[in-house]
């Protein structure tokens, strides 16, 4: 069955994570090697923050006493240096689009993740942004992707899910969805393009 609709994770995949930010963490700020796990490991307080059980104020003022920051310091570092947009993969989806497929955002996000994709010029590209924190539920659960399939007329079958967590891609395929690991652009797209039958 032919793909109509493009489900697309955003960090990651169409925002990309910038060293910067975590170089100037360390440099100036004297974090530690580990920094990232402050943010999203396990002993985080992100589970909560994707769900919706504390908001993004919440979430970056127990990171920043965890780093001995100010609060508010960490939020400006936040909104000015933690991600970049992956233009490659803008302008697949825009092409996508153009084509007359749906594409929808399915991310693992705090409640700022729409007015984020507004600042960087992005939430257009979407069909639907569907956000975990106002969701309630977050990747992997199956629950999340019902939710997805749900705001789409395509049954799975015909929706391409693309993550670059293979766990998520796992609970996605169990359902019936195809999926396409993001690893970098040229790896993504070429596989991502053979699904779509584009030539190469």
């Amino acid at each position: 069955m032919p793909i109509k609709t493009i489900i697309v994770d955003i960090g990651g995949v169409v925002l990309l994570e910038n060293p910067a930010f975590w170089e100037r963490l360390q440099q100036e700020y004297n974090a530690p090697s580990n920094v990232e796990a402050l943010f999203y490991g396990s002993e985080s307080p992100w589970a909560d923050c994707r769900t919706g059980v504390i908001d993004e104020r919440q979430y970056t003022e127990l990171v920043a006493r965890r780093l001995e920051m100010e609060a508010s310091t960490l939020a400006s570092l936040r909104q000015s240096l933690e991600w970049e947009v992956n233009r490659l993969m803008v302008d697949w989806l825009k092409g996508c689009r153009q084509g007359g497929r749906e594409v929808i955002a399915l991310s693992n996000a705090d409640f700022s993740l729409e007015q984020r994709l507004t600042d960087f010029g992005l939430f257009d590209l979407f069909d639907r942004v569907l956000n975990s924190a106002r969701l309630g539920v977050a990747k992997p659960d199956p629950a999340i992707y019902q939710m997805a399939l749900a705001h789409t007329a395509s049954p799975a079958g015909q929706c391409l899910f693309i993550d670059d967590r293979p766990k998520n891609l796992e609970a996605a395929s169990q359902l019936g969805l195809k999926t396409v690991l993001y690893e970098n652009f040229d790896q993504f797209v070429l596989e991502a393009n053979r699904l779509l039958n584009v030539p190469e």
